[in-house]
């Protein structure tokens, strides 16, 4: 079972975007799950995954929607012994860490009979308040964006030149091996690009070792004194 987070602060379009990229996937013909903290407007009740503890709504006939009900690892184990889906698209709290993520995921297979592979990791960049998240949130989009495999740079279709610009230097400085991409729900700009992402390509699951690099990285913590 694949896990795919698609990670951004609160109010940069992670929502609209995942349920319009997890449609584009099931007509592939991958059945589809995603986890949500708010599933906002989605209305169609799915009663069989309900009445394992977890409020889930049905998006189309191979996508279901869910909020976490308990430890996300258990989330993963009941869905993938009632819905089976090929794909998992999570959309995490907008202070969760996606390394971090990857170890709750790799969790559930000591819960059910799964395997968990990780596809890139996809961080959202919102242009249109890049100026605004610097400043209010920093070192929570820095460490978003470091520990992202895909950097997607968000509502280009209102954003300004500048703000696409400045979005896209942000990246480079943070992450420079991120694969940066623009994207517009509203015009579906780069939504097959990020299902093609998703679909075939794998990133690697946690490793501890890697997370303390990529805080030392980012925090000097683990340095050993001089």
């Amino acid at each position: 079972m694949k896990i795919a987070q698609i990670a951004g602060f609160l109010g940069s379009g992670k929502t609209t975007l995942l349920i319009t990229i997890a449609k584009d996937l099931v007509q592939r013909g991958h059945r589809i799950a995603i986890i949500v903290n708010d599933v906002g407007e989605i209305n169609v009740d799915a009663k069989f995954i309900e009445s394992y503890g977890l409020k889930a709504k049905e998006i189309s006939g191979g996508c279901i929607c869910c909020q976490i009900a308990g430890s996300f690892a258990n989330t993963l184990a009941i869905l993938h012994d009632t819905f089976k889906p090929d794909i998992v698209i999570v959309e995490p709290s907008g202070v969760a860490i996606p390394w971090g993520l990857k170890r709750a995921a790799e969790y559930s297979e000591a819960e059910t009979d799964v395997v968990i592979e990780h596809a890139p990791v996809v961080t959202l960049v919102d242009a249109t308040r890049i100026d605004m998240l610097i400043d209010a949130v920093r070192r929570l989009v820095e460490t978003q964006i470091r520990e992202a495999d895909v950097c997607l740079i968000n509502k280009v279709d209102v954003a300004t030149q500048e703000q696409i610009e400045k979005s896209r230097k942000l990246i480079q400085n943070i992450n420079p091996r991120a694969e940066i991409l623009l994207a517009s729900n509203r015009t579906g700009q780069g939504i097959k690009e990020v299902a093609d992402i998703i679909e075939k390509r794998i990133s690697p699951r946690y490793d501890e070792a890697v997370e303390k690099e990529l805080l030392r990285q980012q925090y000097g913590i683990g340095q050993g004194k001089s």
